[in-house]
């Protein structure tokens, strides 16, 4: 019986061991959660200052280019026709 108390024992241990871990990992998830939600409320980090949508519009533009070159390489077909 002595080695199966051990094993419980070294399994409850390994258990606490693992709970430890989660929930330090858990209150570091929630500290980089808050500090995240500090600056986004200071407006650091999230708020749009219209660059993003110039090099939205930038990068849709060149897509659209480049699908069309592509199509008349494979097609070998004027978009235009």
């Amino acid at each position: 019986m002595s080695s199966q108390e051990e094993l419980v024992s070294e399994y409850k241990a390994s258990t606490n061991e693992d709970l430890r871990k989660r929930q330090k990992s858990i209150d570091e998830g929630e500290a980089l959660d808050k500090e995240i939600n500090q600056r986004m409320d200071s407006g650091e980090i999230g708020v749009s200052h219209g660059t993003d949508n110039h090099v939205g519009i930038i990068m849709l533009g060149l897509a659209a280019v480049f699908t069309l070159f592509c199509l008349y390489l494979i097609f070998s077909i004027s978009p235009a026709h």
